[in-house]
């Protein structure tokens, strides 16, 4: 059997909330040395805020690939952008990043450390130096071949141009030189307080705080975290799996758009699926906006552009339909030669054999197997027959796709933020099987990347193409207790908008 990847099973499985243990930098700060009094923090009074922390992971996300230690690294580190929830940037610790061909420029902004300090150019170098280095942030870096400073300004070199470099800085500020250790000094909402076990309000934080203190508690089990907020032990927790999209009675729900996208992959050497009239015919008879609404419960949004359609540049535009349109896809079908045999309701070729395709799934996910289903009846009612191939042990799964044993599967893959299709596009990606895209589309996408402008373009060469077919994007939820209320998380910050939470009531 093939060898398969973590990162690849984490693409196509998807489940991201791992408690799972897994650089360094040894440059000089150009921070401010002029330090005055801290502001007092709030001191409103507000409901008890508990939230499960990986103790002997420590609080550094560039040391560990636990998802508690990010989960508390978003209170206690800005970021040097944020991804707001319509996928517009909010600038903090960078004020401004330009993207020129291969060169990115980023500014500091006025964002201050816990002791007062500036946050300047060496800390932004040095962050994204050990954001590089990292396994949890590491493989976005990947065409970085140089980071450096150049008076209050980082500059950044790329492999090749890439216009949404700056949705890759989503990532925590840490001061050069701290980015080794476990607990380097906040720059964010909150600070560690003296014991270890409690976030303190950071008095340099440019809003003010509804909770002065939030108390950490020790968890080592996922289920430990579902059952504790079930029972009111801690207050939330943050995920991105499929088992978490459809909430409970018990506690309150926020959900927040993801770029993991769901999608109906093609074996190009499928002499039947191939044709590019049946590819059409593929795209017109799904339904996405039944997929989100029934397989995902609504915690899905349909793919009417390949790109996340979420994006600003991307507004208005719409070359996938959301719907489905029977009467075209059978008149794509029809084009091929195809007669419709009213007796059992499927089209047949000159021969009289039965138009039919294989969908392979991993079974193993509720979800998925829904969908499977549904795009099976879907299908039906265009006249092709869908045998559904269920696999419920995901290496077999994955080896059938890396082998190229299937007509269609269901996939998933966690995009980069930058719109990077090289999983699909690149020969080494980790979802190109099947896949043999025109140069003509490789063109326009690398047109893309350079030049926002050229991102219509693109999505019309996409379209006309089809080498695959995006499905929906899913959505992560932040799952919290009733005694809480105002999340409104984002893909970038589980705690966006955390100034705005309040307490319902005080805790008995």
């Amino acid at each position: 059997m093939k060898k398969y990847s973590k990162r690849l099973l984490a693409l196509l499985l998807c489940g991201c909330c791992l408690l799972t243990a897994c650089g360094q930098s040894d440059k000089t700060s150009n921070s401010s040395a002029e330090q005055t009094q801290a502001p007092a923090p709030s001191q409103t009074a507000a409901h008890e805020v508990v939230l499960a922390y990986a103790k002997q992971e420590g609080f550094n996300p560039y040391l560990s690939t636990n998802t508690l230690v990010l989960q508390c690294a978003q209170l206690l580190y800005t970021n040097l952008v944020t991804i707001k929830d319509d996928f517009s940037l909010e600038y903090l610790a960078a004020a401004d990043v330009q993207s020129s061909g291969e060169s990115v420029r980023i500014t500091p902004g006025n964002t201050t450390f816990a002791d007062g300090s500036r946050v300047g150019a060496a800390d932004l170098a040095a962050s994204i130096e050990a954001a590089r280095a990292s396994k949890l942030y590491g493989t976005r870096f990947a065409g970085v071949t140089s980071v450096r400073t150049e008076g209050d300004a980082v500059v950044v070199t790329l492999s090749e141009p890439d216009a949404l470099f700056a949705y890759l800085l989503d990532i925590p500020v840490m001061k050069a030189g701290q980015t080794g250790e476990k607990q380097p000094m906040s720059s964010g909402r909150y600070s560690v307080g003296a014991a270890g076990n409690t976030l303190e309000a950071n008095g340099w934080f440019a809003e003010k705080t509804t909770f002065d203190t939030i108390t950490l508690n020790p968890v080592t089990a996922y289920d430990a975290i579902v059952s504790g907020v079930n029972m009111g032990n801690l207050s939330l927790y943050v995920s991105e799996q499929d088992a978490d999209l459809a909430g409970n009675n018990i506690c309150h729900t926020a959900y927040y758009n993801l770029n993991h996208l769901i999608f109906l992959g093609i074996n190009a050497a499928n002499p039947v699926a191939n044709q590019p009239a049946m590819r059409s015919a593929l795209n017109l008879g799904v339904s996405r906006r039944q997929i989100a609404d029934k397989a995902y419960y609504s915690r899905a949004y349909v793919a009417t552009t390949l790109a996340n359609s979420r994006y600003p540049f991307l507004d208005g535009t719409h070359t996938l339909p959301a719907d489905a349109d029977v009467a075209a896809a059978k008149a794509q079908i029809e084009s091929l030669g195809y007669t419709y045999d009213t007796a059992t309701g499927y089209y047949q070729d000159a021969s009289g054999k039965r138009l039919s395709l294989e969908l392979l799934c991993y079974s193993g996910n509720n979800f998925k197997r829904y969908l499977a289903t549904l795009v099976k009846e879907q299908l039906k009612d265009c006249g092709i027959e869908i045998n559904l191939v269920e696999e419920n042990d995901f290496a077999a799964y994955h080896e059938k796709i890396a082998s190229g044993q299937f007509s269609l599967y269901i996939g998933e893959v966690k995009l980069y933020n930058n719109i990077n299709m090289s999983p699909f596009f690149s020969a080494s990606g980790d979802a190109h099987y099947g896949i043999v895209p025109s140069e003509a589309l490789l063109g326009a996408y690398r047109a893309a990347k350079a030049d926002l402008t050229a991102y219509g373009a693109f999505e019309q060469a996409f379209a006309a193409e089809l080498p695959f077919l995006p499905l929906v994007y899913k959505n992560g939820v932040v799952t919290y207790t009733k005694q809480l209320k105002g999340f409104t998380p984002t893909i970038s910050d589980a705690f966006y908008g955390f100034e705005q939470v309040s307490s319902v009531s005080a805790k008995k």
